[in-house]
């Protein structure tokens, strides 16, 4: 072997080398990671929070009143409900199931619309409180059949009055959730931005882009109160 075929051998090992050791395999970040980040990132701005929401949604078909009533009877059992309350309406049927606890409480809503469509049927449960704690949602695991969409949301009073304008606080919490600005809505008392953080795995798209987190700051009253959610925020602000 010649000597320039040897120095590009040793060019491309090192090369590889040198790839293999800066590797890092990227791991998917949990939607409990998600909701642990942004409860640090805003106390990390002055914020003293004072709810969080988790909310779990799947989807399913079906097409009669008895294959339901089945699935609410499964439900039942799985996730411990006492009662439910039905409603019925010319659309179909609402199954909810509330329970509070002395830290958090719960809610699980079953809707069947009689519209023999693709996914007519939503099951969701939610839970909130004011101190997280990751042993609250462990009941989700017996409730869905398939891994359901998770819907997270922080709500927090600012602790300290915001010099200037709402939106250099929303920047400061976007720089330290890694976000990037998508969409924003501004008026004098009230901003709210959607945003992108590449980090995380999931998505929705809006106007062709992708947002994962919302952020929301209000001003009334000499009160200034903030909102961050995930993929969006699913609270009223």
């Amino acid at each position: 072997m010649n000597v320039k075929k040897m120095q590009a051998m040793m060019l491309i090992i090192v090369s590889v080398v040198v790839f293999l050791a800066g590797y890092r395999e990227m791991k998917p970040v949990s939607d409990q990671e998600k909701m642990e980040s942004m409860i640090a990132v805003l106390e990390k701005n002055g914020t003293n929070v004072q709810r969080w929401s988790w909310l779990a949604r799947e989807t399913k078909t079906i097409s009669n009143i008895h294959t339901f009533e089945e699935l609410l009877k499964q439900l039942k059992e799985r996730a411990n409900v006492e009662e439910w309350e039905i409603e019925q309406s010319k659309d179909g049927y609402k199954a909810t199931a509330q329970k509070k606890f002395s830290s958090y409480e719960e809610r699980l809503v079953v809707t069947w619309t009689m519209e023999n469509t693709k996914e007519n049927t939503f099951i969701i449960y939610e839970v909130s409180g004011e101190k997280w704690n990751p042993k609250y949602i462990n009941k989700m695991n017996q409730i869905f059949d398939t891994k359901p969409k998770i819907y997270t949301c922080i709500q927090g009073a600012l602790n300290d009055k915001i010099e200037g304008v709402l939106q250099d606080k929303v920047n400061e919490v976007l720089k330290d959730l890694s976000a990037k600005m998508i969409e924003k809505v501004e008026e004098r008392a009230f901003v709210s931005v959607s945003a992108y953080n590449k980090k995380w795995n999931d998505a929705l798209s809006t106007n062709k882009e992708k947002i994962n987190v919302q952020i929301a700051i209000r001003s009334t009253n000499n009160k200034n109160t903030i909102v961050v959610g995930t993929p969006i925020i699913t609270s009223e602000y």
